[in-house]
């Protein structure tokens, strides 16, 4: 036992000697060792640095609102690109989405900057540091307002041949407009647009509404809240046919003493109108008549505006690009006179008695014409025909009167000529100087030539019927 003693006594010693002696040496070898892991660690995982990109969320963006303000910030500005400082072996593990970035509105400054926070969701901010200065989001904040406006249909484009847009409507036809009051204000209208182009029947078509100001320009409405951001435009089509507008010629007897119509037109000349297809197919016209233009005061020429849509049939109505309004032009010509010579070989004897012949004394007639100044000046003397009525005249010389065949509204004052009736004699027969029944020839007539003449005023030998 006492050598068992002893030996627990020298290693009771060796120990404390050990423990206890030569601390310099011990302390040195401790700190050669951590650094040596140190050098070892910093070799195999090194500290590095890089930039990540996070996405900015905003935080009490409510809070803003409920003090009547609105706050703006451009798409480009919430993201965030910063730099990052871990170990090697955490920086190959880190990505983008393990940062969070927001910024807190309540600590918007005077200028609109707010501070971003960033923090890494995945390791403790002494694994991963986000380094250098405080990064900031630049926001607008200004006035809100809010308001409501009707969604106008409307339609672009060329539908198919033969319709027409019969109505259009919107659904929702209200939205709500919210964001910068300087530019809520300048909203005048709002449309929404289907495209009709080659359509020929019913359609819904689902658009986006596009605001305009009052200039009818296009506003950006990137920065504006919407409580609908698509309308559904319905468009009913119905058929179409274009037809020519008239004017009912007026009777002479129609118009005031010494007015005459030399033509009348309309602007515009033709219209379209739009209904059942049944019902357009009987159509050919739209007549107005003339009465319901006054000539009582006019001398010259003039217009006037009509309303068609009263002499529109039954179940049709006018397209919308037609007007319900035209303009009737009347063009008014003075009359005037004008004396002709007429040819009497163009002059035919009518009712001669049989066994007798007649011829004209003289060469030309001449005829006072009257009527408007643009038909005289039309009318050729040496193409005028006519005729004298040689009815109950005897053998001898009498004074008649000349019928001329004329264009409508020209008309002839009352022409006399000179012709002289004989018996028929077998030497005129043969010589051609005169004709049998039936035949013209050099002034020379038979009994059977027919054409009109005046009888009220035909003579013998001034007075001789």
């Amino acid at each position: 036992m006492t050598e068992r003693r002893k030996e627990d006594l020298q290693m009771s010693k060796r120990l404390k000697d050990f423990l206890t002696k030569n601390w310099g040496w011990k302390i040195l070898a401790v700190i050669l060792s951590i650094i040596l892991w140190v050098v070892i660690v910093s070799v195999n995982d090194p500290v590095e640095k890089r930039d990540f990109t996070a996405k900015v969320s905003l935080e009490n963006k409510d809070s803003i609102s409920q003090q009547g303000k609105y706050v703006s910030v451009a798409d480009s500005a919430l993201s965030v690109t910063f730099r990052v400082s871990a170990h090697r072996g955490v920086m190959d593990r880190l990505r983008n989405t393990d940062f969070i970035a927001t910024a807190d509105l309540n600590y918007v400054d005077k200028n609109g900057k707010v501070p971003i926070q960033i923090s890494c969701s995945t390791y403790s901010q002494n694994q991963v540091k986000i380094i250098g200065a405080t990064h900031y989001l630049q926001v607008e904040v200004g006035e809100k307002q809010s308001k409501k406006f009707m969604i106008r249909p409307a339609t672009k484009g060329n539908p198919a041949d033969g319709f027409a847009v019969k109505s259009a409507s919107v659904t929702p036809n209200v939205v709500t407009v919210e964001g910068p009051a300087s530019i809520v204000k300048k909203i005048d209208h709002v449309s929404a647009v289907a495209d009709i182009d080659d359509v020929s029947e019913n359609v819904t078509e689902k658009v986006v509404p596009v605001f305009y100001d009052s200039n009818n320009e296009e506003i950006n409405t990137t920065r504006l809240t919407l409580s609908t951001s698509t309308v559904n435009v319905s468009v009913v089509m119905e058929s179409l046919k274009t037809v020519p507008i008239e004017v009912t010629e007026p009777k002479s007897s129609e118009l005031p003493d010494g007015v005459s119509i030399s033509s009348i037109t309309t602007d515009p000349s033709q219209i379209s109108l739009v209904g059942d297809a049944k019902n357009l197919n009987s159509i050919t016209r739209i007549s107005i008549p003339f009465s319901v233009i006054d000539l009582n005061t006019k001398k010259s020429s003039f217009s006037t505006e009509v309303d068609i849509t009263s002499y529109l049939p039954k179940n049709v109505s006018l397209s919308e690009d037609s007007k319900s309004k035209i303009t009737v032009t009347v063009n008014l010509e003075s009359q005037t006179s004008k004396t002709i010579s007429v040819s009497t070989d163009n002059l035919t004897v009518n009712n001669l008695p049989d066994g007798y012949q007649a011829a004209f004394a003289e060469k030309t007639v001449s005829v006072e014409l009257t009527g408007l100044e643009s038909k005289l000046s039309s009318i050729d003397a040496d193409k005028l025909t006519g005729s004298v009525d040689a009815s109950g005249l005897s053998e001898g010389d009498h004074q008649v009167s000349v019928k001329l065949s004329l264009p409508d509204g020209i008309k002839a004052q009352n022409a006399t000529t000179k012709i002289t009736i004989k018996k028929k004699t077998t030497e005129n027969t043969d010589s051609g100087s005169t004709t049998d029944s039936g035949s013209t020839n050099s002034g020379s007539t038979d009994s059977n030539s027919t054409t009109s003449t005046d009888d009220n005023n035909t003579s013998n030998n001034g007075g001789t019927q």
